[in-house]
């Protein structure tokens, strides 16, 4: 009997311990991590860092922070630039729109779409960088930096779905008219919101931005645990990387939505937000 009550009390344990678990994977809750880009490291980073300011860091060569985000230099290996891809183009906000096009202008930067007033949404423009990425320049106030990552899918509602039930964040429209997903807010992390643009697309893997990143806060198992139970296709196991001047990290890939690459990432040792 006491035997039998032991194999009843850790069945139940068991059971519990799963119903917690799935109720922990019910609603993600995962910051925002990182950019990378297929762009030539140093000639990149300094061309970012001149042009939207950011913080160069150390761990590794050619790395820009932006809030808690990264930017990631890979090396010049793209295989076309980020207009028509996935992931489309990166959105950085600036408190004087026609100052920051004047710059780079002079810069020779090949303006896209010149500078144009949205009534209760900001002023805009878009241009591309020396490597392909196009970028969407905004002037809003309330978020200075960088403000948005645009994708391109056939179903929008779609890609917000999946990122919500994966990753967390809220749903919401930009100053009430532009749909975005704000990714989630975890105390220490910075936001980006992810917008997704209507329209066919190919895949970001080769293109000049290659691919973003969430942040695991749990250990990178158990986040690889809650991803395949929600019927996340994993392109790569987990495994750790010493980076040269930076605690390891430990990281996997996943197949976002239309081709998109998305990579999870454990910082073990950093506090948040570092």
């Amino acid at each position: 009997m006491r035997g039998f009550t032991r194999s009843i009390c850790t069945a139940a344990a068991v059971v519990l311990g799963a119903a917690g678990l799935a109720g922990a994977q019910a609603k993600a809750n995962l910051p925002y991590d990182h950019i990378h880009v297929n762009e030539p490291g140093e000639e990149g980073s300094q061309w970012w860092e001149t042009h939207f300011g950011g913080t160069r860091i150390t761990e590794a060569p050619n790395r820009i922070m932006y809030g808690s985000t990264r930017l990631m230099f890979l090396s010049p290996r793209s295989q076309g630039g980020s207009e028509g891809s996935v992931i489309e183009q990166l959105g950085f906000s600036v408190p004087d729109i026609e100052a920051k096009i004047r710059e780079l202008q002079a810069a020779n930067t090949k303006v896209i779409e010149p500078i144009k007033d949205v009534p209760g949404l900001y002023k805009t423009a878009v241009v591309e960088d020396p490597w392909g990425i196009r970028i969407q320049i905004v002037q809003d106030p309330a978020k200075l930096g960088l403000h948005h990552v645009q994708l391109r899918a056939p179903d929008p509602e779609a890609v917000y779905a999946w990122m919500l039930d994966k990753f967390g964040g809220e749903r919401t429209k930009i100053k009430g008219q532009i749909d975005a997903v704000e990714t989630a807010n975890v105390p220490g992390y910075s936001t980006v919101y992810i917008i997704v643009a209507k329209g066919d697309s190919v895949p970001s893997q080769g293109r000049a931005i290659d691919h973003i990143g969430w942040r695991s806060i749990a250990p990178v198992d158990q986040t690889k645990a809650m991803l395949e139970s929600k019927h996340v296709e994993l392109t790569s196991q987990p495994r750790p990387l010493n980076l040269p001047n930076g605690p390891s990290i430990n990281f996997f890939y996943v197949a976002g939505p239309d081709g998109a690459r998305i990579e999870l990432v454990e910082r073990p040792g950093l506090p948040p937000g570092k």
